[in-house]
């Protein structure tokens, strides 16, 4: 039964919760709690999915024999399944972070390099005094624009403009984009998303959703746009927002619309909403962990031997 339970649960957090949490509007106030919430239903679904093929192969095995035949060469392909089933799950998973992680990497050595190579000296100094400690590179560009690149261990990360974005935007609003890129290369919003590309990547077709992996690309950039609003101001992060609006491709200012109108809304959570949120998070681990997989164990472990 709960192998059943497990694979439900696994099923449940991997379609219906991503679509119902993606489009709900309340997470855009607590974008760091909602991350949180996002990364819990993330590891509640794989936990459930290596849950229910441990707990399959018994099942089967006390749904087909006797009490007397649960022992022997039975009890030793049911375990033998059981582990290979779910080392097969972990195994992809861990496969395809690995992967993702080091392609990623040799990826951002090559950009810093380039951006390096190719960033206007003369205005990178002229911006100095808004870098606080932060590698900027300035690059032609007639659109404004803005970004980083993470670093790796003995190497800073970049922050870099378009030439368009200094021309555009007032030095507030430029303090406020270059605050943002900081938030993102200090808090290393780059590891959640990887985390979540590589679980997109993970799961099986049939299965695979894009919602998890793009609200969590969201909530990231508001959580940044806190950053530059706590440091510098609604009206000067709200202004930058809307000059990479109004620059966008049709269609493809979307997201950045929806974060300049977040500011303006003066949208922010309060701390109840927020506590309310790490408590689900919290227990969309635990309750499963406790109600069915605990339960499971103590019956479980004893066929095997274990006790």
């Amino acid at each position: 039964m709960a192998s059943v339970w497990l694979t439900g649960l696994a099923l449940v957090l991997a379609g219906p919760v991503p679509a119902l949490l993606a489009r709900a509007r309340w997470p855009r106030a607590v974008p760091r709690a909602a991350i949180v919430l996002w990364q819990a239903v993330a590891v509640a679904a794989v936990l459930a999915a290596v849950g229910s093929a441990l707990a399959a192969p018994e099942a089967l095995l006390t749904l087909l024999t006797h009490p007397q035949e649960r022992t022997g060469v039975p009890l030793v392909i049911a375990v033998g399944v059981a582990a290979l089933l779910a080392s097969l799950i972990v195994a992809r998973l861990l496969g395809v972070l690995v992967l993702l992680a080091v392609r990623t990497r040799v990826r951002r050595a090559r950009h810093r390099d380039m951006v390096d190579l190719l960033a206007r000296a003369e205005q990178n100094d002229a911006v100095g005094s808004l870098r606080s400690g932060t590698v900027l590179r300035v690059l032609d560009g007639a659109v404004p624009f803005a970004y980083c690149v993470p670093g790796r261990v003995g190497r800073e990360g970049r922050v870099v403009v378009t030439g368009a974005t200094l021309d555009t935007l007032c030095p507030d609003e430029l303090s406020a984009v270059i605050a943002h890129e900081q938030a993102h290369l200090a808090a290393r919003h780059d590891l959640v998303r990887e985390g979540f590309t590589a679980l997109h990547k993970a799961f099986p077709v049939v299965a695979r959703s894009r919602e998890a992996r793009d609200a969590v690309a969201l909530l990231l950039e508001m959580l940044a746009d806190d950053a530059g609003r706590r440091r510098h101001g609604d009206d000067a992060m709200a202004g930058a927002l809307d000059a990479f609006a109004s620059s966008a491709a049709p269609g493809e200012g979307d997201d950045v619309v929806q974060r300049r109108d977040r500011i303006r809304a003066h949208v922010r959570g309060t701390p109840a909403l927020a506590v309310g949120t790490y408590l689900a998070a919290v227990a969309l681990v635990v309750v499963p962990t406790v109600t069915i997989v605990i339960p499971w164990l103590v019956d479980a472990l004893p066929v095997v031997g274990v006790r």
